[in-house]
């Protein structure tokens, strides 16, 4: 593999890890987070504690980490609370 830098474009980029409102949360339950990617010109436009609005695509990139931990083997949600017979 070899960067082809002339043909390269960059961009700045950042993660944001944004979560619910805590007023908008039921009393008893955790607020909801996930992580948003922003890039070029919206890169350090908000600081922790603002109040934002994001208008974009959502792309699920699933956790690898999650999906591979040692010791347990992987399994279908299709076939989750099934025996070995009835999944067949």
């Amino acid at each position: 593999f070899l960067l082809d830098l002339p043909s390269s474009t960059f961009c700045d980029w950042q993660k944001l890890r944004v979560q619910e409102n805590s007023s908008d949360v039921p009393p008893g339950c955790m607020p909801r987070s996930m992580d948003v990617i922003v890039r070029n010109e919206m890169v350090e436009r908000c600081k922790a504690g603002d109040s934002v609005v994001f208008v974009g695509s959502l792309v699920v990139i699933p956790d690898g980490s999650a999906l591979a931990r040692a010791g347990e083997a992987p399994q279908s949600s299709k076939n989750m609370g099934r025996t070995d017979n009835e999944a067949r």
